[in-house]
């Protein structure tokens, strides 16, 4: 399956397994006045606001629509995504996990105000305990959907299905719905993140903001460094122009990576460059143009100064950060795991990042990781 093949028409599950006993579906969904402004549900205490559609907003505009809104036939959207990838809660709400969902298998509910609902469906991890509450932008779960895994229900291939419900139980179309709440930080834009991060790392592929198994390779690859291990000291020598002549092995060089920097070298490291701004020729001479489309990729290793295409000792520092890596020492499987998400939110400390290293990044880390590319 390519990267934007991953696609599936799904069923969407059970909307209300798991009632609370003796609790009827309307009881659930109009509740009752607690203390505090609050509705009381089944033990999850649910926001109450003024607005008869709550604050939501499209955590998925980076992704492609795989499934669209098309009832009776598909009372939801699917986004085309990786397994693993990170999902925003597309407003404030309370947290219900709803374990092998029927068809839907493994969902995550967020009860929003007013007795709305946003069901993420086919999620390969639940992050958040039941009862839990979030804001718009917290990572609730895991995409999953690959045939046959725990937790897909009928999904035939990687995806989110996402549905918002009324406070009348009906099933609405989400993106009529979206637009009144304000997206966290950089909300939604990892996708196209990813691909660029993964640039450096070979990925030659579409910025779509579809990350698949390609994209998360170059990733990998990127947060592995390629295998420089002198001083990050802004003076390039032979270990430096070694390391950037694998990285040109990513962009079709297939000389070998001798420190000697020829015009094959160059030519590997402009193709690499193009995702970084390069609009010029690949022809192994290296220019102004070259230069600044690299100090764009020594953002990656912590580069703060301007894309002038000259590059001084604090780009070479950049570059030569990014080559080390940021440690990272999983497999390049393209299946990016806790170890893969730990190097991003490493790397995301260059741009501000100030959060856990914990291998769950949220909207902040994604912000920071925007601001390097």
């Amino acid at each position: 399956m390519t990267e934007n093949e991953a696609r599936h028409r799904c069923g969407g599950g059970q909307d209300d397994q798991h009632l609370p006993a003796g609790m009827s579906r309307r009881t659930l969904l109009r509740g009752a006045v607690v203390g505090g402004g609050a509705l009381a549900a089944g033990g999850l205490v649910l926001p109450t606001s003024a607005y008869a559609v709550p604050a939501l907003y499209n955590p998925f505009g980076a992704y492609a629509i795989t499934g669209p809104w098309d009832p009776p036939n598909h009372n939801g959207i699917d986004y085309g995504m990786a397994v693993g990838t990170s999902l925003p809660a597309c407003g404030a709400g309370t947290i219900e996990n709803i374990a092998y969902n029927g068809t839907g298998g493994h969902t995550v509910t967020i009860h929003h105000a007013e007795g709305y609902r946003s069901q993420y469906m086919h999620l390969s991890q639940f992050l958040l305990s039941n009862g839990a509450s979030v804001a718009a932008g917290t990572i609730v779960g895991r995409s999953g959907g690959a045939a046959g895994a725990d937790g897909a229900g009928n999904s035939t291939g990687p995806h989110l299905h996402w549905h918002v419900i009324n406070a009348s139980g009906v099933r609405v179309n989400p993106l009529s719905v979206v637009g009144g709440g304000t997206p966290p930080p950089s909300a939604g834009g990892e996708g196209l993140t990813l691909q660029k991060i993964a640039g450096a790392g070979g990925y030659t592929g579409a910025l779509d903001g579809v990350p698949g198994t390609n994209t998360w390779k170059g990733v990998q690859q990127v947060v592995t460094g390629y295998a420089y291990t002198g001083p990050i000291d802004g003076a390039p020598g032979t270990n430096t122009y070694m390391a950037l002549q694998r990285m040109a092995a990513k962009g079709g060089y297939g000389g070998p990576a001798d420190g000697a920097m020829g015009i094959n070298s160059w030519k590997g490291v402009q193709t690499i460059c193009h995702r970084f701004g390069y609009g010029g020729l690949i022809d192994g001479v290296p220019g102004a143009n070259t230069y600044a489309a690299m100090q764009r990729i020594a953002k990656l290793g912590g580069y703060t100064g301007p894309a002038d295409g000259i590059l001084g000792a604090n780009s070479w520092k950049g570059l030569q950060r990014l080559f080390t890596g940021f440690g990272y020492t999983g497999p390049i499987d393209g299946a990016p795991g806790t170890n893969t998400y730990k190097g991003l939110q490493r790397m995301a400390q260059l741009g501000g990042y100030g959060g856990p290293v914990d291998g769950a990044p949220g909207d902040y880390t994604w912000a920071a990781l925007a601001k390097l590319v």
